[in-house]
């Protein structure tokens, strides 16, 4: 069942016809192109087509031994959702780009990115929006039961983000849930010391190359979510050791005598890969609560939208 849909520009509920969605008000159609609401005026020079990352794993059912890889995928965002939000809730994924496999399966999902061609590819979500989250989700007010996403909050810039939570206050039932992950500003020993050293290419590689314009240390970002009104259930820092995802690894081998790092880089092609992120989760679950806050390189953390205004 497609949700009920709204204009971004004058908030009136928009009419379905076949291959677009029309204002009432403002007149303005919205073309339905592919099963993609496209709401954009025009497409993001810089993201459109960029991320289509998908993830795949699907368990064979909601017993123990299949559904524990769960907690080992993405920093275990996808654990997270699954803990923190009932399985049929209606869920709005932001930054979606190629969508996880289980949460359409297990929720009603509508996907939210500014890439249409990451949206098309999206077939498992029975709704998909092409929208800027910071202009307006086009959904009704509190008509979705979470609102969740995975490395899109570090793409936002600090000045965008309260928009963005505001919109997300708005659709959110009461009591609703919001799950995010995302990248942070870090005082991680290991990052830190190539940043130190060449701070000019840490900016190029980890914050312009991935358009992370959005980061933020860790206590800035809590004080985010707390000002624009909800309540911080759970947050957790993550990889706060030396033990770094190899994409990391990668990035760090490119600076003046970070090529012993090359090895553990190549791990993301590798079987050994699986046991380096099983390793990873081990060490964020058990190390990382006693190390300081700042060290951490990613966040995640569950929230509650209040349950009274």
């Amino acid at each position: 069942m497609t949700p009920q849909l709204i204009c971004p520009h004058d908030k009136a509920t928009l009419q379905a016809h076949a291959g677009y969605y029309h204002c009432p008000d403002c007149q303005r159609r919205y073309p339905l192109i592919d099963g993609v609401v496209c709401t954009l005026d025009k497409p993001d020079a810089f993201y459109e087509g960029a991320y289509g990352n998908q993830t795949h794993f699907l368990p064979r059912s909601e017993k123990p031994w299949h559904v524990w890889p769960l907690w080992l995928i993405n920093s275990g965002y996808v654990w997270a959702v699954r803990k923190a939000v009932p399985a049929g809730a209606t869920v709005v994924e932001l930054g979606c780009a190629g969508g996880v496999r289980y949460f359409g399966q297990c929720y009603r999902m509508i996907g939210c990115d500014l890439s249409w061609a990451a949206l098309k590819s999206l077939d498992f979500y029975p709704t998909r929006i092409q929208a800027d989250a910071a202009a307006c989700i086009a959904l009704p007010d509190a008509s979705v039961d979470a609102v969740v996403s995975s490395y899109f909050w570090e793409h936002i810039p600090p000045d965008i983000k309260p928009n963005i939570l505001k919109e997300c206050r708005r659709i959110l039932k009461p009591g609703g849930k919001l799950v995010f992950l995302y990248d942070v500003e870090t005082a991680n020993p290991l990052i830190g010391k190539y940043k130190a050293q060449n701070p000019a290419l840490y900016r190029k590689l980890f914050i312009e190359g991935d358009g992370h314009f959005g980061y933020q240390w860790p206590a800035e970002n809590i004080a985010l979510f707390k000002t624009a009104g909800f309540q911080i259930l759970e947050h957790r820092g993550l990889d706060k050791t030396w033990i770094q995802a190899p994409s990391t690894y990668s990035k760090l081998a490119q600076f003046a005598g970070g090529g012993y790092l090359k090895p553990l880089a190549a791990l993301g092609s590798t079987r050994g890969f699986y046991v380096w992120t099983g390793f990873m989760r081990l060490v964020d679950t058990l190390i990382c609560p006693w190390l300081p806050e700042r060290w951490a390189r990613i966040d995640r953390i569950i929230a509650q939208q209040p349950l009274t205004p």
